[in-house]
């Protein structure tokens, strides 16, 4: 697997859209026999971005989007996460009795880089995140991937 693969999908703003959106990135790997991607990392990092997603303040009507995009025999994930929610995340230091916050803390430190897109539209922004297998040479699979929309 050398090209590209990716899925998109929407999900509703429920809880229950945070291990769907795990299942689906499981079975997608699966189904591109992606044997080098590095699934639990992924799992977890998708599971923050979509619960960060599902917390924005949006429109009821909207859903979340997100795309994930393999390469390489699974040497490089990335996972997207789109809102319509206004604002951009940051990375906050969460202190010991907080129960939350510490999110992007996790992304940050398994994504071999993260940051955010604003929307073509104008309406809400892009979270993404790429993880590279251990071991993989980030310019032998080239981390630029093209960020799409999810439709």
């Amino acid at each position: 697997m050398s090209e590209l693969c990716e899925v998109k999908f929407r999900l509703v703003r429920c809880r229950e859209s945070v291990p769907r959106a795990r299942a689906l990135l499981r079975a997608a790997l699966g189904e591109w026999r992606a044997a080098r991607a590095p699934v639990s990392d992924g799992e977890l990092v998708l599971s923050e971005l979509v619960t960060n997603a599902l917390r924005v303040p949006a429109p009821g009507d909207r859903m979340v989007g997100v795309r994930i995009a393999c390469r390489g025999s699974g040497e490089l994930l990335r996972l997207e996460v789109s809102d319509a929610g206004a604002g951009r995340p940051e990375v906050r230091q969460a202190g010991e009795l907080d129960k939350g916050g510490r999110g992007l803390l996790l992304v940050e430190s398994l994504a071999h880089r993260w940051g955010v897109d604003e929307r073509p539209a104008g309406i809400g922004k892009t979270v993404w995140a790429e993880l590279l297998a251990v071991g993989a040479d980030p310019a032998s699979v080239g981390v630029e991937i093209a960020a799409v929309t999810p439709s």
